[in-house]
């Protein structure tokens, strides 16, 4: 699959992610399945909030799949992406503290390291398969470079807004929220040390010509796509069935 087959994929995905999640949540507020033809509970969904946040998102996503289509201008497609990462922000926890600007700001920011770096996860895997080792070796250095500062924005942001979030430093392994946190960070501290290897080992042997570093790369790219995989499954969990001790 090229570059492009996967963001229009991933694009069509989260677009009708959102409207089964819209309809889930209907059903669940009004205690059966049926509930998700209900225009009324429907209605009401949309209303609270979530409708918003979703339209945006699917503005967005809209915005970078015309112009991935096209072949645009990257900016666009850029630009789109970053409305669809931020909608994020627009619910949850972030948004219902008060007062609530620098949480959903931290949020942002955290959301668009995220979205840069997992998002890239999948088309070097691509590109690590189906380029000559010169272009692979010049796409992972360039990607590395800009990593180190996104990333550095991506942890300070988010703990930024864990600082928020948690009552104090023993709410870390106190509460449900807290432990949660920790398996999170477990994942994240894997994910740095990949990504960090791929940087400072597999890196410069590539640009030295290393072929054998090419199948080190390949499995590298494998093991983030698991690590960022199960560092979204637990915030997704801990996000919706525990609260943040600040919000009680």
């Amino acid at each position: 699959m090229t570059i492009r087959g996967i963001a229009l994929g991933l694009s069509m995905l989260s677009v009708l992610a959102g409207a089964v999640q819209i309809l889930a949540t209907a059903a669940s507020m009004s205690g059966a399945a049926s509930g998700m033809w209900d225009g009324t509970m429907v209605h009401m969904v949309w209303q609270a909030g979530a409708g918003r946040a979703y339209a945006v998102r699917d503005f967005g996503l809209l915005l970078m799949a015309t112009a991935v289509l096209r072949s645009l201008h990257p900016w666009p497609a850029c630009i789109g992406a970053m409305i669809a990462a931020t909608s994020f922000a627009w619910t949850g926890h972030a948004q219902s503290l008060h007062p609530n600007a620098l949480p959903v700001l931290l949020q942002s920011v955290h959301l668009l390291g995220a979205a840069f770096w997992l998002g890239a996860l999948g088309p070097l895997a691509v590109v690590a398969r189906n380029r000559e080792l010169p272009q692979i070796a010049a796409i992972v250095s360039r990607f590395g470079t800009s990593a180190v500062f996104v990333v550095a924005m991506l942890l300070a942001a988010g703990l930024g807004l864990l600082y928020i979030m948690l009552g104090s430093v023993s709410d870390m392994w106190a509460t449900e929220y807290g432990r949660y946190v920790m398996l999170k960070l477990c994942f994240v501290a894997g994910l740095l040390c990949l990504a960090a290897f791929n940087k400072r080992r597999l890196t410069p042997r590539l640009l030295a010509g290393d072929v054998g570093a090419l199948r080190g790369l390949r499995i590298s790219l494998r093991l983030e796509l698991l690590f960022g995989a199960l560092i979204l499954a637990v915030t997704a969990t801990f996000t919706t069935i525990t609260g943040a001790p600040a919000l009680g």
